[in-house]
């Protein structure tokens, strides 16, 4: 019956039909801020603060001697001779390089962990939603940004309670 109604509902929003009644039975959640907001998301943000923050620091800092290094070559270009020129620009370009692959490794070992720790929160955000929606009577839950109906009204946000509700856990 309930994916007689669903369909219902889909086909109303689809063809236009206005379907009041089932529409107050409809929710949505924006599960990124649900991820990065609630108890969980945020120690899964901290966790991986600790492990890359200093990276990124570092490859902060080498970014600025890079910038400082350009700047100061060309400043000096026109007192320095065409074979220092060509010296120090050799030099920038090494530097520039040897940072672009460490960082393209390091990005590529931050995506990875976000990924194992984004993972790790989808189940207790899904077990939060059915519990919000079961409370709310909710027929149907859209993720906000995937929902792909143009309009939602803020009531049917459900975000807020998910985020209570997970990060009560």
């Amino acid at each position: 019956m309930k994916r007689i109604l669903t369909s219902l509902v889909a086909v109303g929003l689809i063809g236009g039909i206005s379907l009041d009644a089932a529409a107050q039975n409809i929710g949505f959640v924006d599960m990124e801020r649900v991820l990065q907001e609630s108890a969980a998301g945020k120690a899964a943000q901290a966790k991986l603060e600790e492990r890359f923050g200093k990276d990124q620091q570092a490859f902060a800092e080498r970014e600025r001697e890079i910038r400082q290094l350009q700047a100061s070559l060309e400043r000096d270009k026109p007192l320095m001779s065409k074979a220092q020129v060509e010296k120090k620009e050799a030099d920038i370009k090494a530097r520039i390089d040897k940072f672009e692959n460490d960082f393209g490794a390091v990005q590529k070992e931050v995506a990875k962990a976000q990924q194992e720790e984004g993972q790790k929160l989808l189940e207790p955000a899904r077990q939060a939603v059915d519990k919000v929606a079961k409370e709310k009577k909710l027929d149907a839950v859209f993720e906000a940004s995937r929902a792909g109906l143009m309009y939602l009204s803020d009531s049917a946000n459900i975000t807020d309670a998910v985020i209570k509700a997970m990060s009560a856990k």
